[in-house]
This record gives C-alpha cells, sequence and structure tokens, in this order.
C-alpha cells in the first residue's frame, strides 16, 4: 500500500512539473487575389503574423481575381468553405452587398478596427446605406512615370518641377525634345480604361451612374478626355497603334508612361532611372489619379464564431501597422496611416500618394455594375483615338451593352 501510495504522489509530482498545454491558436482561413509576385509578398506578410504569436493561425489561400469572384458566392450559397476574411477590390463591394453576399464588420469594429487609422478616401467609399464592409489593406494608382535620364538630356526638368504634369506640357515637351533631336515617342496610351478615368475624374464628378443603375458616362466630359487624347495622338506626340508602351519606356524609348504603381519593379529591373507623378491632368488643381484598392472584407457565413471574428480583426491590425514591406516589395500605397510616419516608406516613389493633405488626388470609383461597366467600356479601347470609329459610336455602344446586361440580370 505504502509502495503504490508513494508511486502516485510520484506521479503527481512529475505531472506538476510538465507546463500546461497551451490552447490550440484560432485558425482563420484567408483567401486573396494575390497570386503573382505580390502574392509572394503576403505569404511572407502572414508568415510573419503567424510567427508574431500564438493566439491566431492564418490559412493563406491566393487565387486569381475570376476564380475568387466565381467561388465566392458559390460558397455563400452553399454554406460551405466559406473564408473568414477575404481580399477584394473596392468596386467590387456594392455588388456583393446588393447580392447580399457580404457582411457589414461591426465585429471588427468592436475588436480594434478604427476608421482613423485608414486613408479617407478609401475607408468612406465602403460606407453604403450606413453600414460599412471593408477595411483597406492598400491603394494602387496609376501615375505617370518619367524617364529622368532623357529629361535631363533634353533639359525638361523644369516641366516637373511642381510635381504635376499637364496635356499642354507634355505638347511642349514634345515639341522641345523634337527640336533638341529627340525621334523616339513622347507619350504612351497604356491601360485604357485606367488611363481614361484617370483624367474623366477631373472633370465634374466623375461619375459612372447618377441613379446608381443606369450608365450616365456617355457625356460631354467623357468625350472631352477621348478627344484630347485623340488631339494629341494627330499631333504625333502618343504612340501609335501596335506600339508597346512598356518595352518602348523600358527600353528608354518612352518620355512619359502612364502606368500603374505595381509596374515600379519592372522599371527598376529595366535600369532605368525614372520619376513617377500623378496622372497627367488638365489643370494641377484638379489632379486625379484611377485608384483601386485591396479590401478586407467578411462574407456572410452563419457559422462564423466570434472568436473568429476577434482573431481576423487581430490579424488585419498586424497587416496594418507591419506594411512597409508591402510598399517596398509589393509596390503599393498601404491604406494604415501610420506608414506616413515610416522613414523608409517616405523615400519610396509612390509614397505621395499616401500623403493625407493629397487625398482628393485619388479617384476611386463606385458603382454597383462595375464589372457590366469594365467589360463594355474597355471593348473598343484606343479605337477611337486611333480614328478606326468614332468617340460617339464607341460610347454609345458601351452605354447600350450595359444597359442590356443590367436588363438580362
Amino acid at each position: 500500500m505504502r509502495k503504490t501510495l508513494a508511486t502516485i504522489l510520484c506521479a503527481i509530482m512529475l505531472l506538476a512539473l510538465i507546463p500546461a498545454a497551451q490552447a490550440a491558436p484560432i485558425e482563420i482561413d484567408y483567401w486573396s487575389v494575390f497570386t503573382g509576385a505580390d502574392g509572394a509578398t503576403m505569404q511572407g506578410m502572414v508568415d510573419a503574423f503567424n510567427a508574431s504569436q500564438s493566439e491566431v493561425k492564418v490559412n493563406h489561400t491566393p487565387m486569381t481575381a475570376d476564380d475568387l469572384y466565381q467561388k465566392i458566392p458559390l460558397a455563400v450559397q452553399s454554406g460551405s468553405g466559406i473564408p473568414d476574411v477575404t481580399i477584394v477590390h473596392i468596386e467590387r463591394i456594392p455588388n456583393f452587398v446588393a447580392q447580399d453576399l457580404i457582411w457589414p464588420i461591426d465585429t471588427l469594429l468592436e475588436n480594434g478596427i478604427v476608421k482613423e487609422n485608414y486613408i479617407p478616401s478609401a475607408w468612406d467609399r465602403t460606407d453604403i446605406d450606413g453600414e460599412h464592409y471593408g477595411v483597406p489593406l492598400d491603394v494602387h494608382s496609376y501615375v505617370t512615370y518619367y524617364n529622368k535620364t532623357l529629361f535631363d538630356k533634353y533639359d525638361l526638368n523644369s516641366y516637373v518641377e511642381d510635381g504635376y504634369l499637364t496635356f499642354d506640357e507634355v505638347k511642349e515637351i514634345g515639341d522641345k525634345a523634337k527640336a533638341a533631336g529627340f525621334e523616339d515617342r513622347i507619350l504612351s496610351l497604356s491601360w485604357f480604361r485606367a488611363q481614361m478615368l484617370s483624367y474623366y475624374a477631373q472633370l465634374g464628378d466623375g461619375h459612372l451612374t447618377l441613379d446608381g443603375e443606369t450608365p450616365a458616362f456617355n457625356n460631354a466630359e467623357m468625350v472631352k478626355v477621348y478627344q484630347t487624347l485623340k488631339d494629341l495622338h494627330d499631333g504625333g506626340y502618343t504612340t501609335i497603334k501596335g506600339d508597346d508602351g512598356t518595352q518602348l519606356f523600358y527600353a528608354g524609348n518612352l518620355l512619359i508612361w502612364p502606368e500603374g504603381i505595381w509596374m515600379k519593379a519592372g522599371a527598376v529591373d529595366a535600369g532605368l532611372d525614372f520619376g513617377m507623378l500623378p496622372s497627367i491632368s488638365f489643370t494641377p488643381e484638379n489632379t486625379k489619379s484611377w485608384t483601386s484598392s485591396h479590401n478586407f472584407v467578411q462574407f456572410a457565413d452563419d457559422n462564423r464564431t466570434e472568436e473568429e471574428d476577434i482573431a481576423v480583426a487581430k490579424f488585419i491590425n498586424y497587416m496594418g501597422e507591419n506594411s512597409l514591406v508591402w510598399a517596398r516589395d509589393g509596390g503599393q500605397v498601404p491604406a494604415h496611416i501610420s506608414i506616413n510616419d515610416v522613414p523608409e516608406f517616405q523615400d519610396l516613389l509612390q509614397s505621395f500618394l499616401a500623403d493625407p493633405e493629397r487625398g482628393d488626388e485619388l479617384a476611386i470609383y463606385y458603382y454597383k455594375y462595375w464589372g457590366l461597366f469594365d467589360t463594355a467600356f474597355s471593348r473598343n479601347g484606343f479605337e477611337p483615338i486611333f480614328g478606326t470609329m468614332t468617340i460617339e459610336d464607341a460610347l454609345a455602344q458601351a452605354e447600350q451593352e450595359i444597359i442590356d446586361a443590367i436588363a438580362a440580370q
């Protein structure tokens, strides 16, 4: 009996020396639209979060945007396999709301997500009918690159000293460079939709609809954008049909290259000395750059627990507060305003886009039928500028295509 009691006491003492087992972390499923180099950057950020603490583990599933936008409705409708948090493009959120696929982020707001921590122009766009639906990870804009080596060679730097470039100055730059012997391209016609919407936002309020449903971009302001670019094209100031503006810029055969900030890495790899400005403007005072934003959202899921929501809030806050790598390696502009206090970020060319004093220069579009608009508006591209169809026909065709598509739903 004594031997048995001693054995029991010994066992109890040994157990007391063993540390209590830690509770298993809350696991959350995170889907994103990052599949290229930005996907690797994002995975690195997720790994860093997982390593920073033991309470939450994030399982990241990257996929193409097309795949994600097809899978999400099916998952919500089936009630199975719904991610706890998802990255979507901000333009898609109004349609998700209209389809009751997405939930307001009330629980996240109760657990540490603070509106004042984010760029207002990105945050405010997901206020819909008195509810809030998104937390911006970043903003990414369509900007203007210029070849600093060529600007030095042809004495063009005075045109960009104020940090802006106008359409009139593009002509002056072209004329001066050509007079000095420059024989290559001045300005590229690049990504049609983003380039056009940057300039359109500077005229009036840049609306795509007036009632939230019916398209309303077939107007004098959009005609002016087309005509402005057509005049530049016809005057010999732009690339022509068949040109590849990206390759021309990389090869040093293009002075001014409108493109997205996400293309910066390619210009660096090409060994170029280049600068970055906002989109070309009619006047500097009305400069607007087409901008999108990757937003964290939560799709409707009755099975998601409060503990999982709290874990999601912790994850989102970490991503905002530790977003330098997203700017440095991902080429983006973090939407968490704490990034402005990071000296290394201020040295990046795109940092001006995070300046709270310049937030009104970001043109973030809002339209329930963004996907229909994008397809229809982009269909004819720069053809009216090349002269293969009229501006009036291009706009009328795009408008009617959207109207028909809406009616067919």
